[in-house]
């Protein structure tokens, strides 16, 4: 009787531990089968970011960031069949042509501008109609002022091309918006008459007051670079003259129509660096 019930115990017992390790295993490969399920790739992406330094101005004294920017005007276009039959006015400076690289920033400049139309009453940013001075813009390295000295840099001449439209709207009779003049003297306009760009800090503007839309025109040849204001129709613009005083060591630029003054400006001129 003992037996039996002893066999009976073992029976037992075996069959609960078979049955124990049965479920066992079928947890453990449901536990996998999850773990397969669930498993998600993650892959880590490095980003590198390089910054590159570029020199875009024409005068170096005053450089900030390039996103340090004005007032955005309304887009310019260009148009070269409109009909423009009134000069307006016109002005000239001189290059030497044998510059290559000056003469080919100076015409690039002004390549851009050419048949630029100026709607009455908006407004005129050399910065934002020539865009940034680079070498994908085709500008190359040539005489810029820098820390009070004449160095090589890029884009060197465009300031001619500035100070070209801005002596021909003077006598366009428009108002100058903005206007800066060089740290150093230059020579292609009078002390007094140049108008310096620089890309993100320093911009020449000028509002077409006249009445009617004017078109610029600029052309280069033979070392002369000519600037014409062209409009619809003819704003009667009355005689307008220029004048430009030295009082100590500044050279005073004013403007009159009719005899009567409506614009000045004033300039101040450093001396460059000695070596030695």
């Amino acid at each position: 009787m003992q037996m039996k019930r002893r066999t009976r115990v073992l029976l037992c017992f075996s069959l609960a531990v078979l049955l124990l390790a049965a479920m066992l295993g079928g947890c453990a490969e449901k536990s996998d089968a999850d773990a397969t399920e669930t498993t998600v790739a993650t892959t880590t992406t490095t980003t590198t970011t390089e910054t590159t330094t570029e020199t875009t101005t024409e005068d170096l004294s005053t450089t900030f960031p390039n996103n340090n920017r004005a007032y955005v005007y309304t887009a310019l276009e260009k148009d070269e069949d409109g009909d423009y039959p009134v000069k307006v006015a016109e002005y000239a400076t001189h290059y030497n042509p044998n510059n290559e690289a000056r003469t080919n920033n100076v015409k690039t400049a002004a390549q851009k501008v050419n048949n630029i139309v100026v709607p009455d009453g908006y407004v005129f940013s050399f910065n934002q109609v020539v865009g940034k001075r680079t070498v994908i813009a085709g500008y190359d390295e040539a005489s810029v002022i820098k820390d009070g000295e004449f160095v090589d840099g890029l884009g060197g001449g465009v300031c001619q091309t500035s100070s070209t439209i801005f002596e021909a709207v003077l006598r366009a009779n428009c108002k100058i918006v903005e206007r800066h003049p060089h740290s150093l003297k230059v020579s292609y306009v009078p002390l007094g008459g140049d108008a310096t760009v620089s890309w993100g800090s320093q911009d020449f503007q000028f509002k077409n007051t006249t009445g009617t839309d004017l078109r610029l025109e600029l052309h280069c040849s033979d070392g002369t670079l000519t600037c014409s204001v062209w409009a619809k129709e003819d704003p009667a613009l009355g005689e307008i003259a220029i004048d430009i005083e030295e009082s100590g060591e500044n050279y005073i630029l004013t403007r009159t129509v009719d005899g009567e003054k409506n614009y000045e400006t004033k300039s101040k001129y450093g001396e460059p660096k000695t070596t030695g």
